[in-house]
């Protein structure tokens, strides 16, 4: 008898979905339909069921791409809500009213269902399984989604070109602290000139990275305090469109005049390794086969990667070099499938969109990184980032 895989749940199964479609992407995905609040979704075979509430019934029914759209109340919600039935017991009651309606006594639910809602649902007789595949149904770009990547793309760059700007008409002052209309300048002006700028162009910024000197040392330190010219400032924007709900992802590191030359040294090996990755983008490698490419790269120019043999010395405690993965998916979240780094696996293929970001750390010198996004295309790949790489300003 063959065994059944693990990893792999029953493709035929309804797939249900209960959650709002701001925090989780599968939902927007399936049904391309904002609302702040938990609904529920059901593909049975080619039907996209929605069920919601009467705040959102109309709405729905005009702008979700669902074959059909049911009110919540029709099942009982209204009455539920009367008698004081608490609120995951509720939906649960709900869900499995709309499932028997459909003859259906099993269904697919992603990871991260909530967990009082299955109790329930598994009490009204009805068997869950999570569907291990769900990530991979958003790989692939379809065009649209591309058209909107690259519009949270531009706009990034914009947003980036905005602060580069302020960067290289500020003044150099005492210590060679920067000075911008008067007031010192910091990690967190420059962060303030760029989240407005994204907020200007209809995206939303949550964490971004102005690092300046030995900050920049750890890859996802935002920043803070004053700037200083001949320093690396590692600039890493990742937005999300309102409106579309896409992400971007780009970094450049930047200096306001000449830096060390030990950063300068770094910056070259970045950008060599960077260029090794992109050329080697195309459908049929994989994520794995890139990321150890460019870690060659570094390597060979003298520093450490986390590939065990990569440690040049064994007695030093601190994690130095290129210290993560190459790249990630973008899409519908900031980091989603493929995996360009020692996890992945999988070959790439046309439609996917990933990032390839090289970086190299140091405590005593500080960090450089860049990062661009592409999409995988038939014959090789198309390059969505626009911007520079240009150390100096």
């Amino acid at each position: 008898m063959p065994m059944t895989d693990p990893k792999r749940s029953d493709p035929t199964l309804p797939l249900l979905l209960y959650g709002d479609s701001y925090r989780f992407p599968d939902v927007y995905h399936l049904t391309r339909f904002l609302a702040p609040d938990a609904f529920i979704t059901l593909e049975h075979g080619d039907e996209r069921v929605m069920v919601v509430n009467s705040l959102e019934f109309g709405r729905a029914q005009k702008e979700s791409r669902a074959t059909s759209v049911r009110n919540v109340d029709e099942f009982g919600q209204r009455e539920l809500t009367a008698a004081g039935t608490p609120y995951d017991d509720a939906a649960a009651i709900v869900i499995s009213r709309v499932l028997r309606e459909r003859k259906i006594e099993k269904v697919a639910v992603p990871r991260y269902f909530p967990l009082a809602v299955a109790d329930r649902l598994r009490a009204e007789g009805i068997a869950l399984e999570v569907a291990r595949q769900l990530d991979a149904r958003r790989r692939t770009k379809r065009d649209d989604e591309i058209v909107a990547l690259t519009a949270t793309q531009r706009a990034t760059e914009e947003a980036w070109a905005l602060g580069v700007a302020a960067i290289s008409r500020a003044t150099v002052g005492k210590d060679r602290v920067l000075q911008l209309d008067g007031k010192t300048f910091t990690a967190e002006m420059l962060r303030a000139i760029v989240d407005g700028a994204l907020l200007d162009r209809g995206c939303s910024a949550d964490g971004t990275i102005c690092a300046p000197g030995t900050q920049a040392a750890d890859p996802h330190m935002g920043g803070s305090g004053p700037l200083h010219a001949g320093e690396a400032i590692v600039m890493d924007i990742f937005p999300q469109h309102k409106t579309s709900r896409y992400f971007a992802d780009m970094t450049r590191t930047i200096s306001k005049g000449a830096p060390s030359d030990a950063i300068v040294k770094m910056y070259e090996v970045v950008k060599r390794a960077q260029d090794a990755g992109i050329a080697a983008l195309r459908p049929g490698i994989t994520g794995k086969e890139v990321h150890e490419l460019v870690e060659d790269v570094i390597y060979d120019a003298g520093y450490e990667t986390l590939r065990p043999e990569h440690k040049r010395r064994t007695d030093d405690p601190i994690t130095r070099g290129m210290i993560h993965g190459t790249g990630h998916g973008v899409g519908l979240e900031i980091h989603e499938a493929p995996s360009v780094g020692r996890a992945g696996r999988d070959p790439l293929a046309a439609g996917d969109v990933v990032t390839v970001e090289p970086g190299i750390y140091d405590p005593d010198v500080g960090g450089v990184r860049l990062e661009d996004m592409l999409v995988i295309t038939e014959s090789g790949y198309r390059n969505l980032t626009r911007a520079p790489r240009e150390l100096v300003v």
